[in-house]
């Protein structure tokens, strides 16, 4: 499903992630001078489509969250 606004993709993504953290992959395109980012468990495919660079630079800054938490200990 698509998420039109990119506070409630990441919300939403973040969670998705949370519940189960080995089911989940992170697909990211860059296609027609347009990004699309997508997760998904499965189940739940959560996907996001921009072409500003403000929003370009947001989901750099949650790719590295997420990375953070796939690089950590804790489950």
């Amino acid at each position: 499903m698509f998420i039109h606004t990119w506070e409630e993709f990441a919300k939403q993504a973040e969670r998705l992630y949370l519940n189960d953290p080995l089911a989940c992959r992170l697909c990211l395109k860059y296609r027609n001078e347009k990004l699309l980012l997508r997760i998904t468990d499965n189940r739940t495919c959560l996907q996001y489509k921009t072409k500003y660079a403000q929003d370009v630079k947001k989901m750099e800054k949650f790719m590295s969250s997420l990375f953070r938490h796939m690089a950590s200990k804790e489950t």
